[in-house]
């Protein structure tokens, strides 16, 4: 149990400072919030071996923290980030038990599914305007180049740690 809760520990810390660190990058569209997706990396490497609400669990910590350590929590963007990348994390958790799916294209679905999530909650409650979704192309393109370099990250670190964090050595 103490090994469980260290290793959430570990990863929500990580995810939450990766969140923070990833504001400082400048995002390439004109967009309030945009961000880069960085973070989500967390959540792959998490993907073996872990039950969904861990995976839930971590995903919302990293955002919750995050957004506290940078200043947006409460915020639309908060509520916005929160909802795509819980719905993000479900469609993950269900690629990777297929077994079908290696961690480039669960990493791609994750972020298109995010993005998704986010411009709905936009133009359903937040702007109030459907033409949102002509972004979604910018947002898929920007977030897969993020979600390819996140899978490459995860790759290697659960190449070294061979293959889950979840399992005892």
């Amino acid at each position: 149990m103490n090994n469980k809760v260290a290793k959430f520990a570990i990863l929500i810390s990580l995810g939450s400072a990766i969140y923070f660190l990833e504001t400082l990058i400048p995002f390439p569209l004109p967009v309030p919030g945009g961000r880069w997706g960085f973070s989500n990396m967390v959540i792959l490497i998490s993907l073996p071996g872990v039950p969904i609400i861990d995976l839930l669990t971590i995903s919302v910590g990293k955002n919750i923290l995050g957004s506290l350590i940078s200043g947006k929590i409460a915020t639309p963007g908060f509520l916005m980030g929160l909802s795509g990348v819980s719905g993000s994390v479900v469609v993950m958790w269900y690629m990777w038990k297929t077994g079908i799916f290696g961690l480039a294209g669960i990493s791609i679905i994750g972020a298109a599914v995010n993005n998704l999530v986010q411009l709905t909650i936009a133009a359903f409650y937040i702007i109030g305007d459907f033409r949102l979704f002509e972004l979604y192309p910018y947002f898929f393109l920007t977030g897969s180049i993020s979600a390819l370099i996140n899978a490459y990250i995860a790759f290697e670190v659960l190449k070294r740690v061979g293959g889950s964090l979840w399992q005892r050595k």
